[in-house]
């Protein structure tokens, strides 16, 4: 086996009086022989099946990294190796995260039992290749609903900009947590022409859909959003509607600026701030006239996020908006005003 020489931490035997495990010791030790290293991983592999030294052996085994990868992956595919060891080991090829596992792990995502393809569709989005693209499409098939939730997750991580047809066909899926997935796997590709699919859940019953959906739309952030996120302020669970809030000031849509102004003066406190910091990513005369109105809000936490958002904006005809502040009887606020007047000056 062509294995080459261990980089910072070079792997040595040192076998325990009391232990049979086998350690990697600190960098600045002689390079051990090839078959010195294949020993020692070979050791630590099969001490695996031992739960007095499980824990142990994986832990070195995770320290040596690609040196152990070879040897990590036979185990892996060995059909007739015990379940719970093989899953342990593509666990720990998952935490290693190199890349030359991944043709390994593709083929396990085919084995018979789904214990091992729930391992390796999970291990596949750690190492984050994209060359395991296509095993993962495949696994979306699997009749076990775990192996195409990890599946779904692992393409997630993954962040291919071509999969926005995968993940608008899964939204539809009787899973919540696959839909979940493919939800958040839209927003991360920041894929607008998913928008009118994404628009389609406004309505979702469940609340953590709702909730992400809000989130990926924030992502997306084009003005084709504005409709559904709107939609979204009014909706019945109150971390929804202050995603969407956020969601609103990402895009910085002056349209949206009515609704905001809303929300900022007669709803729950949270929200208030959310579309106060809203308001400052949209610096217009309206939204400008209502951060000053916000300086004297009877909240301190919008206050502070009206002095924020001012600051934000940056005009140095705020300074004479914010020197009243100087008097206020919350401290948190009279500190917040000494640094935006600040920053202002140096505008």
């Amino acid at each position: 086996m062509a294995m080459k020489t261990v980089c910072a931490c070079v792997v040595v035997c040192l076998v325990m009086v009391s232990s049979p495990l086998v350690y990697a010791a600190t960098a600045g030790t002689e390079v051990p022989r090839e078959a010195k290293v294949e020993s020692i991983v070979k050791k630590n592999i099969e001490l695996l099946k031992d739960s007095r030294y499980a824990h142990e052996a994986s832990t070195i085994l995770r320290s040596m990294g690609e040196t152990a990868v070879a040897l990590l992956t036979e185990a892996a595919k060995d059909a007739k190796g015990r379940i719970s060891h093989r899953v342990t080991v593509i666990e720990i090829l998952a935490e290693i995260k190199s890349q030359k596992a991944t043709e390994a792990v593709l083929q396990t995502m085919k084995d018979s039992d789904a214990k091992i393809r729930r391992a390796s569709a999970r291990a596949l989005g750690m190492i984050n290749d994209q060359k395991a693209v296509a095993g993962l499409k495949e696994a979306l098939s699997d009749f076990d609903k775990d192996v195409r939730y990890l599946a779904t997750r692992s393409l997630q991580q993954i962040k291919d900009s071509t999969l926005g047809t995968v993940f608008i066909k899964l939204l539809n899926d009787a899973d919540v947590r696959i839909k979940i997935a493919a939800v958040e796997g839209l927003g991360d590709i920041k894929d607008a022409q998913a928008v009118g699919a994404l628009s389609a859940l406004v309505a979702d019953r469940n609340d953590d859909v709702r909730l992400r959906l809000a989130i990926a739309l924030g992502k997306i952030a084009t003005k084709e959003t504005i409709p559904a996120l709107n939609t979204l302020l009014e909706d019945r669970n109150i971390k929804v509607r202050s995603e969407a809030l956020k969601a609103l000031g990402n895009v910085g849509d002056p349209s949206t600026i009515p609704n905001l102004i809303k929300i900022a003066v007669r709803d729950e406190k949270d929200l208030r701030v959310s579309a106060t910091i809203a308001l400052g990513n949209m610096p217009t005369d309206e939204s400008i006239a209502m951060l000053k109105k916000l300086l004297r809000d009877e909240a301190i936490d919008v206050r502070l996020a009206a002095i924020d958002s001012l600051v934000k904006i940056g005009k140095i005809e705020f300074t004479q908006d914010l020197e009243p502040l100087l008097a206020d009887e919350s401290m948190k606020v009279r500190k917040k005003v000494q640094e935006g007047l600040e920053a202002l000056r140096k505008t």
